[in-house]
């Protein structure tokens, strides 16, 4: 992460305009990196495309990371249902019903607090952005035991260019964060 662009905004529109047009003014971008504020939170979006060479096959991944205060206690984690996720439930593994049906069929859901997190995603523009990304992950957890943070995360290993997309993204993290800091 070496070339780390800044954008303010008031607005998550006023950002993405900004995002928007740095990203179209680059060519063939492999590498974006950059630190969004809005409302005093602070997100890092992260592009990374690796095209691999030789034998290798190449990875990439779109991430977005924004730091919360470790003193709110939800924590959560989301991801993909698979069939090793299936195999894990019917071994016992927690998988959290939030009682929204096409949410709950698509992710895998744990929680510390499954009321609290139903509530967080009641809202249908949330739930319907991120089931266009089912295989991606989010997830809100302390990063070790003696932090004074914990991260909300989104990781997909997939790159996502297009900025449409990329806001919408970001939205389900402002969401998130108005809802729980």
């Amino acid at each position: 992460m070496d070339n780390i662009k800044e954008f303010t905004g008031a607005t998550e529109a006023e950002i993405w305009q900004q995002v928007a047009a740095d990203m179209a003014a680059q060519k063939g971008i492999i590498r974006y990196t950059a630190m969004l504020h809005q409302g005093g939170y602070h997100t890092l979006f992260d592009l990374d495309i690796d095209l691999g060479g030789g034998f290798e096959s190449g990875i990439s991944t779109t991430t977005f990371k924004a730091a919360v205060p470790a003193r709110v206690p939800l924590r959560f984690h989301l991801q993909e249902q698979d069939f090793l996720h299936e195999i894990g439930k019917a071994l016992g593994m927690e998988d959290v019903k939030l009682g929204y049906p096409d949410f709950d069929d698509a992710f895998m859901i744990r929680t510390n607090q499954p009321d609290t997190l139903k509530k967080l995603f009641a809202d249908e523009k949330t739930r319907h952005i991120l089931l266009r990304h089912t295989s991606a992950s989010l997830k809100l957890e302390a990063e070790d035991e003696a932090s004074e943070t914990a991260i909300l995360q989104f990781r997909k290993d997939e790159p996502i260019g297009d900025a449409a997309s990329l806001q919408d993204i970001y939205h389900v993290l402002v969401h998130i964060l108005a809802q729980i800091a």
